[in-house]
């Protein structure tokens, strides 16, 4: 935008200030028009004509974020050329710094402007992830907006990300570590492990080859429900379903387990709760099946975490079908 604000400026300076109060002659507005467009093409051109992203992972809720390591990387631009090539892309992450994370945990991806070109425009880029292990790839599904859930199995990857933009292409690496043996699981003295370290509900559709649903998954209060923390519901985005499919949503491996579970159907015309029922406790999973009643509804699951009669978590799931 600076660049831009720049360049304005500079239109601002060529352009004389006669002809901006008073046109004598069509032949030179005509001229000033022109080289108006010109110049403004310019100062886009230069924005759109950027270097290699750096790319960033972040883990659950915390605030910093991890930059991943560039790997096979084919670039042109006004900043110059980049040609890398890694071989073995496993090997080369497996060498790199270690990215500690919990079974099922919520991460996203970031791509930010290279600091020596000033651009952070990109062209409508593809964007794709996926995880290795033992030589075998298995792929990632993004979000919109670049979120997406770790395995729930535990052990060693390697984190593979492609960010393509028009001819350009970046790979990006990480040396994943799924792990929560080292990790809090209990309440103690009264307090819940960090919320980043709980794994996380999924949500499925059954026979979907292990795709997740979408959905979102919040914090209402934690370690602090004092206030009451009351949750307010918003729209979010649908997920694709037809009459007859089945939705699977799983919790065993939240670790400590619920208190209680409420299950809500929520109004989507005042985003308000229209009726709530539990969930026994006994059970980890929840089937529904979309029909003629549900075709386009909109439910949250509510999890609570209590210490004697006190709430000391509580955590909403969202979902919609459409």
């Amino acid at each position: 935008m600076g660049r831009i604000f720049k360049c304005a400026q500079r239109l601002k300076v060529i352009r004389p200030s006669k002809a901006v109060e008073k046109i004598k002659n069509t032949k030179r507005t005509i001229f000033a028009g022109i080289l108006f467009i010109f110049l403004l093409t310019g100062c886009f051109g230069e924005d759109y004509d950027v270097g290699v992203p750096a790319a960033h992972l972040q883990v659950g809720l915390q605030s910093l974020q991890t930059q991943l390591t560039e790997a096979n990387v084919s670039w042109r631009s006004s900043s110059g050329e980049v040609d890398e090539t890694i071989d073995n892309i496993e090997e080369f992450a497996l060498e790199q710094n270690e990215i500690r994370v919990s079974p099922n945990q919520k991460a996203s991806l970031e791509f930010k402007e290279n600091e020596e070109n000033g651009g952070d425009i990109w062209t409508d880029p593809t964007i794709t992830a996926s995880l290795w292990k033992n030589g075998k790839q298995t792929n990632i599904n993004l979000k919109d907006n670049r979120e997406f859930h770790f395995p729930t199995s535990e052990g060693n990857y390697v984190l593979e990300i492609n960010f393509i933009d028009s001819a350009n292409k970046a790979q990006y690496i990480g040396n994943i570590i799924i792990d929560k043996t080292s990790q809090q699981t209990e309440v103690t003295g009264g307090k819940l492990p960090k919320f980043t370290f709980m794994a996380m509900p999924t949500i499925k559709k059954i026979n979907s080859d292990g795709l997740l649903f979408d959905n979102s998954y919040d914090e209402v209060c934690w370690n602090n429900c004092s206030d009451g923390s009351t949750y307010k519901y918003s729209e979010i985005h649908s997920g694709d379903v037809e009459l007859g499919d089945k939705l699977l949503i799983e919790w065993s491996e939240m670790e400590p387990h619920p208190t209680e579970i409420y299950f809500h159907q929520i109004d989507t015309d005042n985003y308000n709760a229209i009726e709530k029922g539990e969930i026994d406790t006994n059970t980890a999973s929840l089937e529904i099946e979309v029909g003629e009643e549900n075709s386009n509804a909109q439910y949250a699951i509510e999890f609570l975490w209590k210490e004697g009669n006190e709430i000391v978590g509580k955590s909403m799931l969202n979902f919609r079908l459409e």
